[in-house]
């Protein structure tokens, strides 16, 4: 009967041990280079969506008449691929995709909205655009229990109104508390403090939940 040596089956296990350390680091590593540059891929593409809204604003502020049809079916596929873009973002917020980055990237996300806001009231005001504008202002850290039930609220009977009228209502959400410059100014513009708040075509300001039939004698 052979004897087994204590000291061979001692190094064999640690050699194994080594190894599958070594490959678990690798894996790491490889899985982390992938993440960096998916995320460099999003930041890409969000600030490329970014330079070509801020152009679209510019040019329509100087568009011929001739051109509104198409410019507002322009403006609606933008805001198609901005509920694409935060959909995306649902998904990456819940599995953690982004990591330390989401909040960079919820950031960009928020002032497309913004930019889709600026097109939205200048096609309305060149075009005579027959469609309204309601921006619905939220925080994305509710500050309360109470405070996140009531946008939850809020925001599906939003929903509801979109799904009702369709492209005859221009349903912009942004966040109050991301700190940007431009929307501090509006909020400021609009005495626009507590959430949820809903803005309809920058003239009637609403405050906490308002039902579907209460917007809809607004609009």
């Amino acid at each position: 009967m052979v004897e087994k040596n204590p000291k061979s089956a001692f190094w064999k296990s640690l050699v194994l041990t080594m190894i599958l350390f070594l490959i678990g680091i690798s894996l790491g590593m490889l899985f982390e280079s992938i993440r960096t540059n998916y995320v460099k891929d999003k930041y890409e593409e969000l600030e490329f969506q970014l330079l070509d809204s801020q152009l679209r604003t510019n040019f329509y502020q100087k568009l011929d008449n001739d051109f509104c049809d198409y410019a507002i079916q322009e403006n609606l596929d933008f805001s198609d691929r901005i509920y694409q873009e935060g959909r995306k973002l649902e998904v990456y917020e819940k599995f953690n995709k982004l990591g330390d980055n989401l909040e960079k990237e919820k950031k960009k996300y928020a002032l497309l909205k913004v930019e889709f806001w600026m097109n939205s009231r200048t096609l309305k005001e060149q075009c005579n655009a027959e469609y309204t504008n309601i921006i619905y202002f939220y925080r994305n850290e509710p500050l309360t229990d109470e405070e996140k039930q009531e946008q939850n609220v809020q925001s599906r009977i939003l929903l509801d109104l979109k799904e009702k009228y369709g492209v005859d209502i221009m349903l912009i959400p942004i966040p109050l508390d991301f700190n940007i410059g431009v929307i501090n100014v509006y909020t400021k513009s609009f005495d626009i403090t507590n959430s949820p708040s809903i803005l309809i075509d920058d003239s009637i300001k609403l405050e906490g939940i308002h039902s579907l039939e209460e917007i809809e004698k607004l609009i």
